[in-house]
């Protein structure tokens, strides 16, 4: 028992401490002080903090901390991703659509828009929608780009409904009731 709250207290005391590091560090990033956020992040990066590989991708990228370095911010941001960063998904996506960094590639652009629209990102969840609608990096499927767009509309309204209908009159009954059905299924986080 003794073990197990000792365990306790020094996770939770790294915890503040890091946690501490990184309001430091974003700190230091909103005042423009790249250099001193750098310093700060780097260590919590590495060490596999989410947030500040967001944050150290987004300096590598746009030359914040030194001369630009696309590949670098595109590894950071992949690492931040994988843990289900949402911002850093959705910028990663954006490099995939636009080659920057990374090969350009549609299909992975589409992958990580996925995986933030799941996690209930509204920008992406039209980014997928539209893949689907016109054919980007998937197979044109009216049903699934629909199902987005519904989605897209607890959020993004009038936008999203134009965009919808305009895919509607390509599609029968059966597939817009399929649509909407999945559309349905789709929880979004508490703050949508």
């Amino acid at each position: 028992m003794r073990v197990l709250l000792l365990s306790t207290v020094v996770l939770l005391a790294l915890t503040a401490g890091a946690r501490a590091d990184f309001d430091t560090g974003l700190v230091k990033f909103e005042q423009g002080d790249f250099y001193g956020a750098q310093e700060e992040l780097r260590p919590l990066a590495d060490a596999g903090d989410p947030r500040a590989q967001y944050v150290m991708g987004v300096m590598a990228l746009n030359g914040l901390a030194g001369e630009a370095q696309p590949n670098e911010g595109a590894a950071w941001l992949k690492l931040a991703a994988e843990q289900n960063y949402v911002e850093a998904q959705v910028e990663l996506a954006r490099l995939y659509k636009i080659g920057e960094g990374v090969e350009q590639d549609f299909s992975k652009m589409v992958h990580w828009y996925r995986r933030a629209a799941e996690q209930g990102h509204v920008g992406a969840q039209l980014f997928v929608a539209d893949a689907y609608a016109y054919g980007q990096g998937v197979e044109t499927d009216f049903v699934e780009a629909y199902m987005w767009y519904d989605v897209a509309i607890r959020y993004w309204g009038d936008l999203a409904v134009h965009a919808r209908d305009v895919i509607s009159d390509q599609m029968t009954a059966e597939q817009i009731g399929e649509a909407k059905r999945r559309a349905a299924t789709i929880a979004l986080p508490a703050s949508q």
